[in-house]
């Protein structure tokens, strides 16, 4: 549940930008909800990734050994992070859209499936039933307010969008799976490095990414240069 502090970080500031165009442009708020939407995707399988790849490295070293029962169950939430992630977006479009009710009973819904889920799933699965709970009702949730903006005129084309960022990110895994057993930290480093290299690579390979996007990438990281030469001059005038 700390993990969601990094989606809902970055989508809190759209929400001006979503407010603004839903009412008085909706074709630039599609734009935006998609954008968004591969935005939170891409950001997400990555981070996945490392969860369902290295879950026995990363369980030893947070809680230590006695804790790598719990594999298949960190596994399974490192899946539901995917989900997870895109969730933290939909308040905020059907806040700006009006349409609070619509979000509340989907939410409800949701949050009703899960309790049965685990319900159901706990005396048959034990610890892993709560996670298999998780995935399953933040799916279902999210697959949920996606048909409903749909049907408010904003198809997602979701099929269209998942596909790249999905199969480089099973590439991704499959390099973090061959170098699980490295037992050297400065190799393991070396192997993340190699699976994040690779899942951006399939992705422009793939092209994930249409011109627009890269142009409003390049104009959003127009900071970067100001800001490192307004840092060096602030600290060179404190030294």
């Amino acid at each position: 549940m700390a993990l969601r502090m990094i989606p809902q970080s970055l989508s809190l500031p759209l929400f001006p930008l979503f407010s603004r165009t839903a009412h008085f442009t909706p074709t630039r708020f599609e734009e935006v909800y998609r954008m968004s939407l591969k935005f939170f995707l891409l950001i997400s399988i990555p981070m996945a990734s490392f969860f369902m790849a290295w879950t026995g490295p990363i369980l030893r070293l947070a809680l230590g050994q006695k804790y790598l029962p719990a594999i298949p169950a960190m596994q399974l939430l490192g899946l539901g992070l995917i989900p997870f992630f895109l969730s933290t977006l939909f308040q905020y479009l059907f806040a700006a859209l009006d349409q609070q009710k619509r979000f509340l009973v989907s939410t409800c819904v949701g949050s009703g499936l899960r309790l049965l889920l685990l319900f159901l799933l706990i005396p048959l699965f034990g610890f892993i039933g709560p996670a298999i709970a998780f995935v399953c009702a933040e799916t279902v949730t999210v697959s949920i307010w996606i048909v409903q903006l749909a049907r408010l005129g904003f198809p997602a084309h979701i099929a269209s969008t998942i596909w790249r960022p999905l199969l480089a990110g099973a590439i991704m895994c499959a390099v973090l799976f061959s170098g699980q057993g490295t037992p050297s930290i400065v190799a393991r480093l070396g192997v993340a490095a190699l699976a994040i290299s690779v899942y951006i690579i399939v992705l422009f390979a793939l092209k994930t990414f249409s011109s627009k996007e890269l142009h409003h990438v390049r104009e959003g990281m127009g900071f970067v240069s100001p800001f490192i030469e307004s840092w060096t001059r602030k600290l060179r005038r404190d030294t």
